[in-house]
């Protein structure tokens, strides 16, 4: 399964699609609610999750998930708070971490005031919850989700700081940080040597079992090490 992040389609990881196949792989894509061919026009996460619930009824378990900026934390919040069976491997690109620190990030894009931002924060807080939305924090979910994982994060993300990816692997016991330079937010998607370097993430678990050490794109910087074991893949592209 493949997941995009807030405001992309399953159209912006199309590069995995064939070096998945000719390893061998089976690829699904879909698009969530309110993004790319999907209906709607406004969605939030407690929407998104029960989608890729329904989806993972109609296709069955997945191997594995990979997934992008927030595509990461509804991953992450789907495994612990929804009836998605877990794979057995997932690997995040960009991953965020605390869904309410969309705020103010949002508020330096637009330029809003403190008032403004505080005034959403209350409606948020009264329409879904204060503890339900501090629950969505990946770096909490995470500690609940024993499953090997390998991320990739740039240190030149403008859109998600790579210090969100830091603090998810920092509390991830069973996952490996990758830190690339020069991709942005999105290039991971479309680089070539991440493609490559995810298939032989995948095929090196196969040939060598618990030993298996992934190969590094060039200019990344490999932060921790988890043994892999022989897995194949669903590739369902959000």
């Amino acid at each position: 399964m493949l997941m995009h992040g807030w405001g992309g389609s399953r159209a912006q990881m199309t590069g995995f699609v064939d070096p998945l196949l000719a390893a061998g792989y089976r690829v699904v894509a879909f698009d969530q609610p309110a993004h790319g061919e999907s209906d709607g026009k406004t969605t939030n996460i407690l929407e998104i999750t029960p989608a890729l619930e329904k989806v993972a009824e109609r296709e069955g378990n997945f191997d594995a998930i990979l997934a992008h900026s927030f595509g990461a934390l509804v991953t992450s919040y789907a495994l612990v708070n929804k009836k998605v069976p877990p794979p057995a491997r997932l690997v995040y690109f960009g991953a965020f971490n605390r869904l309410l620190d969309s705020l103010p990030r949002f508020q330096v894009q637009a330029q809003l005031s403190d008032e403004i931002i505080e005034g959403l924060r209350t409606m948020l807080y009264e329409n879904f919850g204060k503890d339900v939305l501090d629950s969505i924090n990946n770096e909490m979910l995470v500690q609940q989700i024993n499953i090997p994982a390998l991320m990739f994060h740039d240190t030149a993300d403008n859109v998600t700081p790579i210090e969100d990816s830091r603090a998810i692997a920092q509390a991830w016991k069973s996952a490996q940080l990758v830190e690339t330079e020069g991709l942005g937010h999105r290039g991971a998607l479309q680089s070539e040597k991440i493609h490559d370097q995810v298939v032989a993430f995948m095929q090196s678990a196969a040939k060598h079992a618990k030993t298996a050490t992934p190969a590094l794109a060039g200019g990344a910087r490999e932060k921790k090490h988890n043994p892999e074991s022989f897995f194949k893949i669903i590739c369902v592209m959000v």
